[in-house]
């Protein structure tokens, strides 16, 4: 770790220990050693700094440190400004302190992963995705909880975050977690083959993740992974067949289940044949 990120996580044990509160010379530091602006935020700094919120009991000011965090605006830290690495580190740190929080801050922190699912930036709605699996990692029956809530009427972006966080293999290990996972991928795929309108830009974002989502289910749980892409393979619709043969081409499932993926395979091949011979 440089010097910057040392600096800005002894100042927040500093707080948390008591010291003297200095929100503003944290932030300063703490977006002076963002990395950004830059491709990849300072992923590192990130993750320490929600590590110290995984805890039952926050010292004064630090709670509301982090809801302040979390409100920045697109408007007052765009896309690869510095201070953007504010809100992304406060949901992430959110997302720690959710399993140890009281009905209203969970109240209040569920209402921050949403906003950050339908954020424009795109880092913040990694940083939604990244909260929700430090909740899951912490009991994945919290996890499951609010995904259950929300699941209903969710937007393109929401179901992203939603198969975004569930693809982090740690909490695939357990079995009916990764079962999980697969039930609520495929109901989202219905959902969006069954879609009349579409936005672009949504729906790019959302087929971004499920490209890569599934195979990472299917790989924690094989057979029904493959029963699921089988099912999908089998539909008319362009985009949802690329989405199943994004998956097909990831190496999690070429190596260990090259078969089940060629078998795959060759039904779409079959049905991209019966369609061009019915329209010739």
């Amino acid at each position: 770790m440089n010097g910057q990120a040392y600096a800005a996580l002894a100042e927040l044990e500093r707080w948390m220990n008591g010291g003297e509160a200095a929100p503003d010379r944290l932030g300063d530091e703490m977006s002076a050693d963002s990395q950004l602006p830059g491709p990849r935020a300072n992923l590192e700094l990130a993750e320490k700094f929600a590590r110290h919120f995984a805890v039952p009991e926050l010292a004064g000011g630090l709670w509301e440190l982090l809801v302040e965090w979390a409100e920045i605006s697109v408007e007052a830290a765009g896309t690869g400004n510095p201070r953007e690495f504010l809100p992304f580190c406060a949901v992430q740190a959110m997302g720690a302190h959710y399993g140890y929080a009281d009905a209203e801050r969970r109240e209040r922190i569920a209402d921050a992963f949403k906003r950050a699912m339908n954020d424009s930036r795109w880092r913040m709605r990694e940083a939604a995705a990244m909260g929700l699996q430090s909740v899951g990692e912490q009991d994945f029956g919290l996890l499951r909880a609010l995904l259950e809530a929300w699941k209903r009427g969710a937007n393109e972006l929401e179901q992203r975050s939603f198969v975004a966080a569930l693809a982090h293999p740690p909490l695939l290990k357990a079995k009916d977690n990764a079962r999980y996972a697969l039930s609520l991928a495929g109901e989202i795929m219905e959902e969006l083959a069954a879609r009349p309108v579409r936005e672009p830009e949504p729906l790019r974002v959302l087929s971004k993740g499920l490209e890569y989502a599934l195979s990472v289910f299917a790989a924690a749980e094989p057979e029904e992974g493959s029963a699921l892409l089988e099912r999908f393979a089998g539909m008319s619709d362009p985009r949802i067949v690329r989405i199943v043969k994004a998956n097909l081409g990831k190496s999690r499932l070429t190596r260990k289940y090259g078969p089940q993926t060629q078998a795959i395979l060759a039904v779409i091949d079959k049905n991209s044949k019966g369609n061009y011979d019915s329209s010739n």
